[in-house]
């Protein structure tokens, strides 16, 4: 452990203080297991919880510990970031991008083994960049930023100086096209039966 913290030490920026130090020790020690433990029963893998654990680290140790009310709490949340991107990293559904999507979407996710199902998830995947491509300007930027970029609505509101309500209306709206755009895709990639 004394190792890994001293790997991250390598890393800290030149004006960082002991206290920045001790703050990131204590976080560590503290923190360490539960974080390990937690991200691998969202993974599924002791090896990718160990990865995701180590990532949330160096970036909580990157940033200024002393602008946080709760630096735990950041690095939960941290890690559940990494964890997301990682569990999308593994398959190719443009639809695991979204918040809560309609029920009915499920009986359009594919699992991809042959070929031809990774050619469908690949042209799956253009349709959905088409949706989002055709989508008014603003709207396209809302669904990025709450896709993409996994911003919070309250994050949202202040980069965009826009309400919180009337971000919900666009995601709304963007979901609705894209599920309407993929839906219709979807009947159109069914195989004829013969």
């Amino acid at each position: 452990m004394k190792e890994r913290i001293g790997a991250m030490a390598g890393l800290a920026d030149a004006g960082s203080g002991a206290a920045h130090e001790r703050l990131f020790e204590a976080l560590y020690r503290g923190n360490i297991k539960r974080l390990r433990r937690h991200m691998c029963r969202v993974l599924g893998s002791a090896a990718d919880a160990d990865e995701v654990a180590h990532d949330a680290f160096i970036r909580l140790y990157r940033s200024d510990l002393t602008r946080y009310d709760d630096p735990c709490a950041v690095l939960f949340r941290t890690g559940w970031r990494l964890a997301l991107n990682r569990i999308r990293a593994r398959g190719s559904n443009p639809l695991d991008r979204a918040d809560e999507l309609p029920a009915e979407i499920d009986r359009l996710v594919v699992n991809s083994e042959s070929a031809e199902d990774a050619m469908l998830n690949r042209e799956r995947e253009g349709a959905y960049r088409e949706a989002i491509a055709a989508l008014p300007p603003r709207c396209r930027q809302v669904i990025e930023l709450r896709t993409v970029h996994e911003l919070s609505y309250k994050e949202m509101s202040h980069r965009l100086g826009l309400s919180v309500s009337t971000l919900e209306k666009h995601v709304v709206k963007g979901k609705k096209v894209c599920t309407e755009a993929l839906a219709a895709w979807h009947a159109d990639a069914r195989p004829v039966a013969a």
